[in-house]
């Protein structure tokens, strides 16, 4: 009984992995078939319509407690903390980049990113992905934080726990099954979103597991990802990487102490 316990501990939150990369082979037609920014922003909200509820599900199926609980605000401070980390890290990283040597572009606002795509109504168009950057954030948090991380950190410890939400929190940007989109991601932003995961995962646990933390930081930083009007240029390759693990590991560290 303990092994299948085990098993079903595991694979369980692979369940949302599994429905996040079935709703992309069935949206992928269509992502590419759209030739606006407008309806792409549309489809991507709407897939996280299928991973949210299945994630609340599971999250009180498995929490042994209403979702009003575990959703609880016991401060606004709390998202405070997420918005003043997030303007924290990408202080810091571009701090950092600037001693590598890397030097800055001020460009015009734009979705940065989505440079292929038409764009018919530039403030329809941020107004979708801002609802797509904040709401996306939440379901994720709620998905691999919220469920993935609390109930393997229950059986296993903390530090399983946010290894495998890290990980398959990982994953589930791997959402383009094209060979070329695979090897741009893995040597461009892997490296990014499994820090990410790690520190949020980290943030998780010294919050006494705060969605809010989690998410405002989550949120801005998907904000700040596409829309801040900055084109970085490196001065030699993977200097990204390198600043983003110095970056996060002080931000670790900062949390370890302050938190």
């Amino acid at each position: 009984m303990a092994s299948v316990s085990s098993w079903k501990t595991i694979l369980d939150p692979t369940v949302l992995l599994f429905v996040s990369y079935l709703i992309c082979l069935i949206c992928y037609p269509l992502w590419t078939f759209f030739k606006s920014a407008e309806p792409v922003f549309v489809m991507m909200i709407l897939s996280y319509f299928a991973v949210l509820p299945l994630a609340l599900f599971l999250l009180k199926k498995d929490s042994k407690r209403s979702l009003s609980t575990v959703f609880k605000m016991i401060s606004h401070s709390t998202v405070l903390v997420g918005i003043i980390l997030a303007l924290l890290y990408y202080g810091l990283l571009y701090l950092i980049s600037y001693i590598f040597g890397s030097s800055f572009e001020f460009t015009a606002l734009s979705l940065r990113g989505f440079e292929n795509y038409a764009v018919y109504s530039l403030p329809l168009a941020f107004a979708l992905y801002l609802l797509f950057a904040v709401f996306g954030a939440f379901a994720e948090e709620v998905a691999y934080r919220g469920y993935v991380q609390t109930r393997i950190s229950s059986r296993y410890g903390y530090t399983a726990g946010i290894f495998v939400a890290t990980l398959l929190f990982s994953l589930q940007h791997i959402h383009v099954f094209q060979l070329n989109w695979l090897e741009a991601f893995f040597q461009t932003l892997f490296v990014y979103v499994m820090l990410f995961g790690v520190f949020v995962g980290y943030l998780f646990f010294k919050s006494k597991e705060n969605i809010w933390t989690v998410f405002s930081f989550h949120a801005l930083s998907n904000i700040f990802n596409i829309s801040f009007p900055t084109i970085m240029n490196t001065a030699f390759p993977f200097a990204i990487h390198f600043a983003d693990i110095i970056t996060f590991t002080v931000m670790i560290l900062l949390i370890r102490y302050l938190l």
